[in-house]
This record gives structure tokens, C-alpha cells and sequence, in this order.
């Protein structure tokens, strides 16, 4: 009888409870629904993009379309704009429009959520390409953008530390060649190279090409 009472009386203050917040509990209930329905269409719009911008990316690469095309997917924001940029950024690369590469660069590492990795592949990249770039434009325009760039590849990354290393060596060494300064007299050159050469985190392969770097620079 006891239960019986107690259950009786749970059900009353439910019942009195629904009844006493009954317009709080149905606006509750609507805006959970309005939010639902909006992430469900959100999740929907979000698919189709990606499908239209996958068809779009693929047509243009399997019909050797005008790369300049994929201008076009740049800001949809989903994987298929990376892959686009990505692209285009190969071209330049390859035409030796560093100018415009080193502007997609930037874009590509400020705008896009990339993960660590990701991130520290394309910083590295964009570093060795910005690098060869210097040379090739004979221009130290590019200096603080690859500066910027390898500061963007991760210190947890074990994979990444010694390019990361070799990368701050070349680009003291490419600052020295484009000025036409001394390296034996340089600092800072001299101190990263034995920061590196003395380093047990530095592998043995980026070792003996800063090795290689380093004496050539200093009986040239």
C-alpha cells in the first residue's frame, strides 16, 4: 500500500509539475526541434557541396580543363577547395609563378582547419618551394612569408623537427646568399649549424646535407 501511495503521488507531482510549466516545457520542445531540423538541413546543404565540389574537381582534372578553374572551389570550404589549391599551387609552381603560389600558401595555412600534420606537410612545402623561389626570382621578398611558414610546422612532430631544423639553416643561408654577406662571419649560420650537427634529434641525412651546405659556404 505504501508503494502504492508513493507512486500515486510521484505521478501527482509529475502531473502538477507539467501542468504548472506546461508553456516552458512545449517552448523547450520547439526549439529543440527547430535546432534539430536546422542540423539535419545544416548536415544536408554540408553533403551537397562536397558532392557538387567533388564532381566539379574531378571533371576538371579528368578533362585536362583549365586549372585556373578551380579558382572556382577555392572558398567552399570542404577538402575538395584544399585539393583544389593544392593544385593550382603545383601549376604556378611549375610555370614559376612563385608570386602567386606564395599567396595560395598563405591562404591555404590561415583558412583551413588542418590538422597538425597536415598543416606541418604543407608549411614544410611551402618552405622548400619559397626557398628554391628566392633563387630563382633572385628576391628576399619571400623571407618573412617562409619564415612564417616554418614557424606553422609542429614541434611535436618527431617526423618534422629535423626539417624543420634543416629549413631554419637554409633560410639564414638563402638571407646570406641574397644580401651577399659573409657566412664565415655570420652568427647565426654558424651557431644553427652546430645547434644541428650537435643535436641527437637531428637525423643522419639532414645532417650531412647541412654538413654539405655548410662547407660549401665556407670555402666557395
Amino acid at each position: 500500500m505504501n508503494q502504492e501511495n508513493k507512486n500515486q503521488n510521484l505521478f501527482k507531482k509529475i502531473q502538477n509539475f507539467i501542468f504548472t510549466n506546461y508553456i516552458q516545457i512545449i517552448i523547450s520542445l520547439v526549439v529543440l526541434l527547430i535546432l534539430f531540423i536546422g542540423y539535419q538541413t545544416y548536415n544536408y546543404f554540408k553533403i551537397r557541396d562536397i558532392k557538387n565540389s567533388s564532381i566539379s574537381f574531378f571533371d576538371i582534372i579528368e578533362e585536362n580543363q583549365d586549372l585556373s578553374s578551380l579558382e572556382n572551389l577555392i572558398d567552399d570550404d570542404n577538402i575538395f577547395s584544399i585539393l583544389s589549391t593544392l593544385k593550382l599551387i603545383q601549376k604556378n609552381n611549375e610555370n614559376k609563378n612563385f608570386s602567386y603560389s606564395n599567396e595560395l600558401y598563405k591562404e591555404l595555412l590561415s583558412s583551413s582547419h588542418l590538422d597538425d600534420l597536415y598543416k606541418s606537410s604543407i608549411a614544410a612545402n611551402a618552405s622548400y618551394t619559397m626557398i628554391n623561389a628566392s633563387y630563382e626570382d633572385n628576391t628576399n621578398n619571400y623571407l618573412n612569408d617562409i619564415s612564417n611558414y616554418i614557424n606553422n610546422i609542429s614541434d611535436q612532430l618527431d617526423g618534422y623537427l629535423s626539417i624543420k631544423k634543416e629549413l631554419e639553416y637554409l633560410l639564414i643561408v638563402t638571407e646570406i646568399d641574397l644580401n651577399k654577406t659573409e657566412y664565415n662571419n655570420n652568427s647565426k649560420a654558424l651557431n644553427k649549424y652546430n645547434e644541428i650537427f650537435n643535436s641527437s634529434l637531428v637525423s643522419a641525412s639532414i645532417k650531412e646535407r647541412v654538413k654539405k651546405i655548410h662547407e660549401f659556404q665556407l670555402y666557395k
